[in-house]
């Protein structure tokens, strides 16, 4: 255990920022050779995965597999040491595939061929990283957490709809002839069932199964690449008369760069400026969702800005050698963190691993059938597509569900960028109304929070009680702006702390971003240990936090309190914060009282004085006048004498149990309001 803890924390900056500096640190030399070799082989581990992947993806955007494997090498190398996520692994992905196979289709529309069009597609990429590259220098990472959940959602499921459309012609061995969009191939399945070769239909069904069956077995390998090499294997050995991919023919003279007269052509110029522009903003979303489920999986916090510098930096690059625009790779990440890679020598060994593959595998590629690169699209495309969120459309507040499908719809059949835009108008318009329909009285939020903090001076021990629970206030609505800065706030919360109490008496709304980041604070907070409650929620938003299974999953129902006050004096009872359950032969006199006047649990509560029905209990006052008068106390002192209202302050009691010869037990409890 301590050498994981150096692992994950003195090396961090040595092998964060310094490469291979902090692996021969003589001091260190036992543990970093182990990190060492850790980090290599969760290096082979994500090249396995992103191998098909830069395949599937470099064939899928019209420009051949050579080109994603490309992306996958170079981009993968330059962003491993200059990006800013630990674990983060690039490559080719889907978003940006199916961005780059339209801006392909029309170049080659406009100029005739591959070929022709092959210099306006490097600048349109080389542009692409540049602009990313110049988003982390103006330290525009941070504002891609103003997307709101249910925008993401719909263009992650819009592009998946996407991937599984174009793989129609292939799934059935035909070509796509007339049909050419979206919309055309799926109203016309009937053209390509009547046509098919269904020899193709079943290698992509046996690749479909292999991918969702082999894990059942064993989750070690990647199941695409079991399809892969199986079905390669066995085509290659049997005939099956089905379209394969072809050499991987690579050749840098090839790469041919854009002319004057065409950079003078002011409607080139302005394709060139949009696509860049689309393709930059969709990468640096991509990536930056990338890293926040790194963050998840590593428990770090991601430098948005340093990691768009790393993506920029690589694209460019990759786009001189013939590659396509890639970002971060949420699967070839996952893959990587999960085997132990960390650093940025887990991004490198990847890279390295893949120029072997091509290097050594070129001719085994050559022999794989399009049917199979169709399958491992098709399950790339379902994992794309939301499922979660499409099956609770009916429980999400009614606008985001109508954003994410018209974002979704707008994304596979019309246009990407024009897609996300308006998701954006839309959520912003509408929460500019909900801003304007919500009125925030900060005095009385005040008035609270000095009362709890009066509250918690009266413990035994305030200052243990204050390092132990920490108590958050949410001022406003929970929307997709507060998501980013609110989840960094929960992981970096002291050591010492055993419980988050969540006051949530100013929140009129929570919108899906903020229902979700809230899922995983509590999640994260879990992990570490950390109680969590929930004070004076709206019926609303209990009934929200319910039907998506934050409540009780998440948080049982014991630590949902109708009011802060309550929450806080229950935290102070013996035990609760250490999760021990009090000896139900044992008293417990609260310290405070705090009766707010509306006769709803307006009582000073005595932890199991029912166990003494005969019990004679007595309150006084500053001048031992007494104000409260009880046997049995059947009927609780609740801060009120002859009518009126107690003044807040301390007060004396004196209890006297059943047995009369028992000594008295006294105390005091202070009376706030």
């Amino acid at each position: 255990m301590q050498i994981k803890e150096q692992h994950n924390n003195d090396d961090v900056s040595s092998l964060g920022s310094g490469g291979l500096k902090g692996v021969l640190n003589k001091d260190n030399l036992k543990i970093n050779s182990k990190l060492f070799k850790t980090e290599v082989l969760a290096g082979f581990t994500s090249a396995i995965v992103t191998m098909p992947v830069a395949i599937a993806y470099g064939y899928a955007s019209g420009l051949g597999p050579i080109s994603g494997f490309i992306s996958a090498i170079v981009l993968g190398v330059i962003a491993a040491i200059i990006g800013g996520t630990q674990g983060q692994i690039s490559s080719p992905t889907g978003a940006l595939t199916v961005a780059i196979s339209v801006i392909v289709g029309v170049e080659i529309g406009i100029q005739g061929s591959l070929e022709a069009a092959i210099p306006i597609l490097v600048l349109m990429f080389f542009l692409a990283g540049l602009i990313q590259f110049l988003f982390g220098i103006m330290k525009l990472g941070e504002n891609i957490q103003y997307i709101p959940f249910s925008v993401i959602s719909g263009f992650m499921s819009g592009v998946g709809v996407i991937i599984i459309a174009i793989q129609i012609p292939d799934t059935f061995g035909v070509q796509a002839g007339v049909h050419t969009s979206i919309i055309s191939k799926i109203l016309n399945v009937s053209y390509f069932v009547k046509n098919a070769n269904w020899n193709s239909f079943l290698i992509t069904a046996l690749t479909l199964l292999i991918i969702y069956g082999f894990p059942i077995l064993t989750k070690k390998i990647p199941s695409s690449l079991v399809a892969l090499i199986v079905l390669t294997g066995s085509c290659y050995y049997v005939d099956f008369n089905v379209d394969k991919l072809g050499p991987l023919n690579y050749d840098l003279a090839n790469i041919s760069f854009i002319s004057s007269d065409q950079l003078t052509n002011s409607a080139t110029v302005s394709r060139i400026l949009i696509a860049a522009i689309s393709l930059a903003f969709i990468g640096s979303v991509n990536t930056l969702l990338t890293s926040a489920v790194a963050d998840k999986m590593t428990n770090s916090v991601h430098n948005s800005n340093q990691e768009l510098m790393g993506q920029g930096a690589g694209n460019m690059v990759a786009a001189v050698f013939g590659g396509l625009t890639g970002s971060g790779a949420t699967a070839c990440a996952v893959a990587n963190i999960q085997a132990g890679g960390r650093y940025r020598i887990s991004g490198i060994s990847t890279a390295l691993f893949l120029v072997i593959f091509l290097i050594w595998g070129g001719g085994f590629m050559a022999q794989i059938p399009l049917a199979v690169i169709s399958g491992i699209m098709i399950s790339i495309g379902l994992i794309l597509l939301d499922k979660v969120t499409i099956k609770k459309l009916n429980i999400i507040p009614k606008v985001d569900a109508i954003v994410m499908l018209l974002v979704m719809l707008l994304t596979a059949f019309y246009d990407l960028l024009f897609s996300v835009s308006m998701g954006l108008i839309i959520s912003a318009i509408y929460f500019m109304k909900k801003m304007a329909d919500q009125v925030e009285v900060e005095t009385n939020q005040s008035r609270l929070e000095l009362m709890i903090y009066e509250l918690i001076e009266t413990f035994d021990d305030p200052d243990a009680f204050k390092k132990k629970v920490l108590i958050k206030t949410i001022k406003g609505p929970l929307f997709f702006g507060f998501s980013s800065r609110f989840l960094t706030t929960m992981r970096n919360i002291p050591k010492d702390v055993k419980v988050v109490v969540f006051n949530m008496s100013l929140v009129p709304y929570m919108d899906y971003s903020g229902i979700r980041t809230f899922k995983d604070s509590i999640i994260y907070l879990r992990s570490k240990k950390v109680k969590v409650c929930f004070c004076e929620l709206s019926i609303k938003n209990s009934d929200l936090l319910m039907q998506l299974d934050i409540i009780p999953d998440l948080i049982a129902k014991k630590y949902i309190f109708s009011s802060i006050e309550s929450c806080v004096m229950w935290l102070d009872e013996p035990g609760v914060i250490e999760g021990k359950s009090m000896d139900p032969s044992q008293l417990y006199f609260p310290r405070a009282f705090t009766p707010n006047d509306d006769g709803i649990k307006d009582e000073w509560e005595i932890k199991n004085i029912d166990q003494y029905p005969s019990c004679h209990i007595q309150i006084f006052d500053v001048r031992g006048l007494i104000v409260f008068d009880s046997v049995g106390y059947k009927t609780p002192w609740d801060g009120i004498c002859q009518g009126k209202p107690l003044q807040k302050g301390a007060y004396n009691f004196i209890c006297q149990l059943d047995n009369k010869e028992s000594e008295n037990i006294n105390g005091s409890v202070y009376l706030i309001r």
